[in-house]
C-alpha cells in the first residue's frame, strides 16, 4: 500500500489516478504492518522453513483507492483506466529510463490481468490482528 503515492503521482487530488490496472485487485498492506509481522515471525522461533504470504485481508482495485482518497479528502478522486501504450508514452515523456517504464508497467499490467489478486491470511495471524484497512492505510499515507 505504501506504494501507491508512487504510482498515482503527487497530483492525484488535482488530476486522478490514471493507470493501465483496468479492474484488476491488489491485496495491499501497509509496509508496518508486513515488517511488525516479519518481527513476530522471527521472535516465535518456531517458523523453520515455513514461508508466509504477506497480503492484506482484501483485494482492491485502483476505483476503490480513489473511491476511499475521495471519501477521506472530500475531493472527488477518478479513475481513469489508461491505455498501456499511453501510459507508456507518459513515463517516458517524464524521462524515466526504458528498463523503468517496463518494470512499472508490467507490473501494473500483472494487476489488470488479476496476478496480484491473492489474499492470505498470514498476515493478519501474524500481527494477531487484522492489517489495516485501504481507508485506515491511505488515511495514513496522505495524512488525511
Amino acid at each position: 500500500m505504501d506504494t501507491i503515492p508512487q504510482f498515482v503521482g503527487p497530483t492525484v487530488f488535482e488530476r486522478g489516478i490514471y493507470l493501465p490496472a483496468g479492474n484488476g485487485k491488489v491485496a495491499l498492506a501497509l509496509r508496518r504492518d508486513m515488517g511488525e509481522a516479519m518481527a513476530n515471525a522471527l521472535a516465535a522461533g518456531d517458523s523453520g522453513n515455513k514461508l508466509y504470504k504477506l497480503t492484506g485481508s482484501e483485494s482492491y482495485s485502483f476505483a476503490d483507492v480513489a473511491a476511499a482518497l475521495t471519501e477521506l479528502s472530500g475531493k472527488t478522486v477518478k479513475y481513469i483506466a489508461a491505455t498501456k501504450a499511453a501510459f507508456e508514452a507518459g513515463l517516458k515523456e517524464r524521462g524515466l529510463p526504458d528498463v523503468m517504464v517496463q518494470r512499472i508497467t508490467g507490473f501494473i499490467t500483472d494487476i489488470s490481468n488479476g496476478q496480484e489478486d491473492q489474499v492470505s491470511s498470514d498476515l493478519g495471524t501474524l500481527l494477531g490482528r487484522k492489517p489495516a484497512s485501504l481507508k485506515e492505510g491511505l488515511k495514513e499515507l496522505y495524512q488525511l
